[in-house]
């Protein structure tokens, strides 16, 4: 039994990196473009993000796909190896020892939920705009941008993944393996996965993540995360696999966001330079 709880926090962040396709010696994450041009129109680059994200998958290598493959096996898995076993222990039976250190942690979920993903987009982008403008932050003000596409396209993404699969929310008592494929219903009870809190979250902390790398900022930043991942387990909203593939959809968005808008650094170079009578090099960086 112990063995079964401690995967459950292993299994997280390890989906993550797989369907975001990092490599995690160089950071590289697949669909990565060119930086964007400062002097663009906002309207142009909130339009070439989306194609970034939407195309992203299409520039997968060998590996990226080898990964996904295997974040498709891993989610087969816990559907039909562990969504029962976690709903049981973590939804029904709450007096579960094993469980206990990470119920503490359903608390700041209950908190997020509470004020609603769409009011905590808000209140937070509302913080770092005026934070941005405030303090001439550029970097502030780009993060802000970047905050708000992640959660839109995540939940565009989370939307149309949960009308394509109609899987059975767990409270419903049809158990993990109720799905109406391509059904498209508006009923809530049938909206599980992909685990709409979940992704919001997760696209939200992985852009201030990456943006602000720092452990003082990541720690903080991901324990939220997860404790919305949790929480949406134990009010028996969602199966384990429901937010694992939320939070990996929240991950891939934001950092795909966020590596679309890294500036690479310049190489250096040289290069003869002739003026009149006089010969020399120039060096460029």
């Amino acid at each position: 039994m112990k063995s079964r709880t401690i995967i459950i926090f292993l299994i997280l962040p390890v989906c993550f990196n797989i369907w975001v396709g990092i490599d995690t010696t160089s950071g590289q994450v697949l669909g990565e473009r060119e930086p964007c041009r400062q002097t663009e129109s906002v309207f142009t680059i909130v339009k070439n993000d989306i194609f970034c994200v939407a195309a992203s998958p299409f520039h997968m290598s060998r590996n990226s796909v080898l990964r996904l493959a295997s974040f498709a096996a891993l989610n087969c898995l816990l559907i039909y190896g562990f969504d029962d076993f976690a709903d049981e222990e973590f939804g029904i039976e709450v007096d579960d020892a094993y469980f206990k250190s990470a119920k503490k942690l359903v608390t700041l979920g209950e908190v997020y939920d509470r004020i609603g993903s769409r009011n905590v987009l808000i209140g937070l982008s509302g913080t770092m705009l005026a934070g941005g403008i405030i303090f001439n932050d550029k970097k502030l003000l780009n993060t802000t941008r970047l905050v708000i596409e992640s959660a839109a396209i995540a939940g565009a993404v989370t939307y149309v993944g949960k009308g394509l699969t109609g899987r059975s929310r767990p409270y419903t008592g049809r158990g993990a393996y109720d799905f109406r494929l391509f059904k498209f219903s508006n009923k809530e009870e049938y909206r599980a996965l992909p685990s709409g809190h979940t992704a919001s979250v997760f696209s939200m902390m992985t852009v201030i993540a990456q943006q602000y790398d720092k452990w003082w900022i990541k720690i903080p930043a991901y324990t939220l995360a997860i404790s919305v991942a949790l929480q949406r387990m134990e009010t028996r909203n969602h199966w384990s696999s429901d937010v694992v593939v939320g939070g990996a959809v929240g991950c891939w968005v934001g950092i795909t966001l966020v590596n679309h808008h890294e500036q690479k650094p310049r190489k250096t170079s040289f290069r003869p330079n002739f003026s009149g009578n006089r010969v020399g090099v120039s060096i460029h960086f």
